[in-house]
């Protein structure tokens, strides 16, 4: 998603002049700017933005915070620079200070541009930004928090000395002359709520929304608005009640209280300019034209108005410097839009062998071979490799460990497949896809309790795929829950038989699940062992002690000894189920390392 800052984005940083051949990239521990401004203003607006950061845990009271992904700061030096990444209207571009891009779910990278030559100093820090850092570092909320939250940073002036932030934006007064809601109605809007999406009534939500945190933070109450959605969000709390509770009043007294505060002398705040933080250096570099071009084109990878275009330019990048990693990440970021996932495979793969630490490149080789579908042992462990990859190169990426997940789901494997799905959720934990996906693994380990509690949270979720898909699994988590033997029926008929498959209840299965339902420990701590494959003979299957089988596989001139603690639980491709009978059998394996030429099994392929 796309979305115009809502004010002039503009820099005290004046006096210096460069050509327009004159591009400087410049890194501090969370941003990269590249500019034609010069390196002394690149530092500047690195400098700035590490303040902002530092301002953002200020105010939500956080010693530690969480990064946002991958973000880039274009600076151009004056105007007509920007114009050529601005939004098109009627084929024309938008005038404007600056602007974001990125966001979506399916973004790889955030972009900001921004005009040097406007005057005057740092009036605002746009009000996605805000939103940026609060997904990776603050729960769940609703939205009059977050909007509010972030048209009160957005107010942000940073001075030589002081920060001031508070001032109220033109628009307030205007906004709300005719009145104010009443707070229990404002606290209740949800993001598919016509105030939250309709024209006018949207302008007043977020006037209103602003006056409240200004409010919380005036009154030095921000710190019980954790408590407030802690029995809304979490406890299921009327919204009544737990204003009552969070804040020491009903809403109407809220609402006196606000109504009062209007109409006094709203006031801005200031403080001392945070410090720099101690481990944060920058590092410069003068880039080429051409490599000042990949990052442009990246921008326009991702934005509407220049995808298109945006493919001719990476490849003339190609052209000038065919061994460009950006520019090859970026073909194969066009193609897998495009729905071409065999070239974008080998755009990734290709950025891979060339030594890439862009995490996103080995994200993006893993991304590109699971949407194919129907990945092969061999396929499934070249994706855990390179998603590994990823999260060695930046550990905070959330969108790597969620797709491991994933796939270990895919291979059988819940315990892992739960473990970094929380993990995912932990560095994001807004993200509803991961909680989406997490609910579903709990289902698939019989914890439904778990699983409907995630399931009643997204089931009113803005995105109206994920509540679709909450709303019909929370029904029949409810059914699995209350009738486990329709679960296990479930499991054991083959897709084109339509009889009834008898279950003892006095089965292992049975007494399993039910342990799993009360919390048991069942096979449920995660492998954190890295996930290693053989392919070879099968020579031979021992189930002398079952319900464990173990398995001699010699591959080259090597012979390993498999364990499988559970012979019917082991993932089987090729034939309907295991089999203790198999004998001079070409196998894949997958396992976790216990010793050498030793493993537990995963997953077998038999050929």
């Amino acid at each position: 998603m796309r979305r115009l800052l809502l004010h002039l984005f503009i820099l005290s940083l004046l006096g210096l002049s460069a050509s327009a051949q004159n591009w400087v990239e410049i890194k501090s521990k969370n941003f990269t700017v590249v500019t034609d401004g010069g390196e002394k203003r690149g530092r500047e607006v690195a400098l700035r933005f590490e303040q902002m950061r530092k301002v953002f845990g200020t105010l939500l009271l956080r010693d530690r915070i969480a990064p946002t992904g991958p973000l880039t700061i274009l600076a151009f030096k004056n105007s007509k620079e920007l114009s050529t990444v601005a939004p098109l209207w009627k084929g024309k571009p938008i005038e404007l200070a600056g602007v974001y891009y990125g966001g979506g779910t399916n973004d790889d990278q955030h972009f900001i541009a921004v005009d040097l030559s406007s005057p005057g100093g740092w009036v605002v820090v746009f009000h996605e930004y805000a939103h940026m850092l609060l997904n990776t570092n603050y729960p769940p909320a609703q939205p009059w928090f977050d909007e509010g939250f972030a048209e009160y940073f957005s107010t942000i002036e940073i001075g030589k000395d002081k920060v001031k932030i508070g001032i109220p934006p033109p628009y307030i007064g205007q906004q709300l002359a005719a009145g104010l809601e009443p707070v229990e109605k404002l606290f209740a809007v949800t993001r598919n709520s016509k105030d939250y999406n309709e024209g006018d009534r949207r302008s007043l939500f977020y006037a209103e929304s602003f006056l409240v945190v200004h409010y919380l933070y005036d009154t030095k109450n921000i710190s019980r608005v954790g408590k407030y959605f802690d029995l809304v969000l979490n406890k299921g709390m009327p919204v009544r009640q737990a204003t009552k509770e969070a804040f020491g009043m009903e809403p109407k007294q809220f609402d006196h209280e606000l109504n009062q505060y209007l109409h006094g002398p709203l006031k801005w705040f200031a403080f001392a300019v945070p410090d720099v933080p101690e481990d944060v250096t920058y590092q410069a570099r003068k880039l080429k034209d051409y490599q000042a071009n990949a990052v442009i084109a990246d921008l326009h990878l991702h934005s509407n108005d220049y995808f298109e275009q945006s493919k001719g330019e990476l490849e003339a990048v190609l052209k000038q410097d065919p061994e460009n990693v950006e520019a090859i990440r970026g073909l194969g970021y066009w193609y897998m839009h495009k729905g071409d996932l065999d070239k974008a495979e080998g755009y990734f793969e290709r950025a891979a062998k060339l030594g890439s630490t862009d995490p996103r490149v080995h994200y993006m080789v893993a991304q590109a071979i699971f949407s194919k579908g129907n990945p092969d042992p061999q396929a499934m462990s070249d994706m855990m490799q390179e998603l590994q990859k990823a999260t060695k190169y930046d550990p905070g990426f959330a969108d790597a460990y969620n797709l491991e997940g994933f796939i270990l789901a895919n291979m059988h494997d819940y315990p892992n497949a739960i473990a970094m799905l929380k993990k995912a959720i932990e560095l994001s934990p807004r993200n509803e896809h991961y909680k989406l996906n997490l609910a579903q693994e709990y289902m698939a380990m019989d914890k439904f309790d778990n699983a409907i509690e995630l399931f009643e949270k997204l089931k009113d979720s803005a995105d109206e795929s994920i509540a679709q898909s909450a709303t019909q699994q929370l029904a029949q988590a409810h059914e699995f829950k209350d009738k486990p033997l329709m679960r296990l029926t479930e499991r054991e008929q083959p897709a084109s038989d339509d009889k009834e498959i008898a279950i003892s209840k006095d089965s292992d299965e049975l007494k399993a699940m039910e342990a799993r339902q009360r919390g048991g420990d069942v096979d449920e701590k995660p492998d954190t062992r890295p996930m290693k494959y053989v392919t070879g003979k099968l020579v031979s299957v021992d189930c002398a002690k079952e319900p464990a089988a173990v398995l001699r596989v010699v591959g080259g001139q090597k012979t390993y000894m498999f364990t499988a603690p559970s012979a019917k639980r082991v993932v089987v491709i090729g034939a309907n189920e295991f089999s203790c009978l198999w004998k001079d059998r070409k196998v894949s394996v997958n396992y976790h390392e216990s010793g050498p030429l030793k493993g537990d099994v995963v997953s077998v392929e038999v050929y």
